[in-house]
Parts: structure tokens; sequence; C-alpha cells
């Protein structure tokens, strides 16, 4: 994200914004993060296909240069299916992408069920020795 610039454009002060010495703030629109394959590769549409296993060809994270900026919530890797009891262990890009933006998944997968269900609050999962719901 770019930080806001000022401009001396006298003409834009009638704008809400507008400092009393006729600065105008210009925000620019956000632009989504941007994001790759957890193997660090450019997202390609097949990726959403499932192996034999139940996953994912692969998975959308956070790009590198994302995640560099910084965490939110603690970097866990893995979490309890709170339907079967198992434990299913994340790699790093994935984790790191739910430290950064806890909210980026709407689901995630489970070993033990060998398919992908719902996180958040009303989600199956809680982080592996927490009662804390993953994806809040």
């Amino acid at each position: 994200m770019t930080n806001p610039q000022t401009t001396s454009d006298k003409s834009a002060a009638y704008n809400e914004g507008a400092s009393p010495s006729g600065d105008v703030q210009v925000v620019e629109p956000h632009q989504p993060p941007r994001t790759t394959l957890s193997d660090g590769t450019q997202i390609y549409p097949e990726h959403r296909s499932l192996k034999e296993n139940g996953q994912q060809e692969g998975y959308v994270v956070l790009a590198e240069e994302e995640r560099a900026k910084g965490f939110v919530r603690p970097v866990r890797r893995s979490y309890v299916h709170q339907k079967c009891g198992v434990v299913t262990t994340m790699g790093q890009t994935l984790a790191e992408t739910y430290a950064r933006d806890p909210y980026f998944y709407s689901g995630t997968f489970c070993c033990g069920c060998g398919k992908h269900f719902p996180v958040g609050e009303d989600g199956e999962f809680v982080w592996d020795k927490t009662t804390e719901k993953v994806g809040t």
C-alpha cells in the first residue's frame, strides 16, 4: 500500500479533506495484497483441482513481501478438527498467511477426514493446544 500524498492543488481545496492551507490529502485506492501459491509460483486456474488425498494441487498464500510486513497473530502450524479430533500441520507459508491475516481463508483441510471444511467463528477447527478458532 502506498502512503497518502499531499498536493498543493488549491482548486481541489473545496474537498472535505482539505487542510486550512488548501493542501488536499490524496489517498490512492486500496490495492489487494499480492498472492502466490505456497511454493512461491504464480497462481494458475487448476490449482484448486483435488489430488487423490483430497488436498488441492496448490494453495494461495500472501506473497513473501506481504508476510514480511509482520504478523498480527502468532505463527501456528497445527490445528485440530473438532469433528474428528485429528491434528493437521500445514506448511510455513500457509501458517504465516494466517498469522498476517487471520481472515484470509474461508476453509482449511483436515488430514483425518481428507476434506476441506469452514474456518472462522462458525468453523470446525481450533489451533492446537488452544480453544481459539482458526480464522478468527
